[in-house]
Parts: structure tokens; sequence; C-alpha cells
């Protein structure tokens, strides 16, 4: 089975093999948007993307609270490899959309979670509008690409552990 053969199962909760290789997804998905954000971004728009900086904006303007940069980043990479892809999850098998599909939709919707709810959340414009937007545009194509990454890793794990 390939990639673009593997359809979503049905179930909510991952089971524990899936949980693996959802974490597998996360991690490869997270380590591309990490060069992405740092080197092809600050190359064109002048700076990279610091999601860090955005969470510490966040817990301050809501909270009050200073968040340590090593917590912040902490936070993010977490979010990166099990919080966004259990959500890749859940989404993928609602929706019935297989893959690659789901992955790019998932990641276009991480975008929005970041720059449409979070940012304003943090006292920042909605999607950066305003600011930069090559910033912006930056961020969507590294949240596509870390979602169609994510649903590539995770779905041909799966396929290879239904093959076997």
């Amino acid at each position: 089975m390939t990639f673009t053969d593997a359809r979503p199962q049905d179930g909510l909760v991952p089971p524990a093999r899936s949980l693996w290789h959802l974490m597998l997804g996360g991690f490869a998905a997270t380590g591309f948007y990490e060069v992405w954000a740092n080197w092809p971004t600050a190359l064109l728009a002048g700076f990279p993307l610091e999601p860090p900086a955005l969470i510490k904006s966040l817990f301050h303007h809501q909270l009050g609270l200073h968040v340590p940069d090593v917590w912040a980043k902490a936070l993010h990479f977490l979010t990166g490899f099990l919080f966004y892809p259990l959500g890749y999850w859940i989404v993928s098998r609602i929706l019935r959309v297989g893959p690659p599909a789901a992955g790019w939709l998932w990641g276009v919707a991480t975008y929005f979670i970041a720059l449409g709810v979070f940012a304003p959340l943090a006292g920042l414009p909605f999607l950066l509008i305003g600011e930069n937007g090559l910033l912006s545009l930056m961020s969507l194509i590294g949240h596509a690409i870390y979602g169609h990454l994510l649903a590539l890793v995770f779905e041909t794990q799966e396929a290879r552990a239904r093959s076997a």
C-alpha cells in the first residue's frame, strides 16, 4: 500500500502503535518546520518565524505570566510532535478525507490556529495582517508542508504496519 492508497480508519482515539506513528510524523514535520522557520523564512521575510515568542506573548497578554524561553520552546515542540498530530488523527477521521488531502488541510488549519486564533489572543493582528504579509505567507507555506509531512510519515508507517 502506498501513501496515496491509505485511508482513514474508524475511531477518534489512536491505538498505541498509531500514537507512536503520529509522533514520528510529528517529529519529522516539526524538524522540517524549524528549518523552514529559521532559514528560508529569514532569507525571504527578513527574520525568522518565532513560535516560542508567540507563546510567550500569549501567556503574558492573557495571564500576565512570563514564560521562560526554554518552556515556550518545549511547548511549541510538544505541540508539533504530539498535539497537532493528534489533531490530524481526529480531523482526518471526522472528515473522512484520505491523504494527502488530509495532511494539507490539517497543515492549513494549524496555520489558522497559530495566526488566526493565538496571534490575536497574544495581542497581534489576525494572521499578522498589516505586520508582515511575507512572514504570514511563509508561515502558511510552512504549516501546509508540516501537515503534508506529518500525514506522509504517519500514513506510510501505518500502511507498513498493516502489511507486516
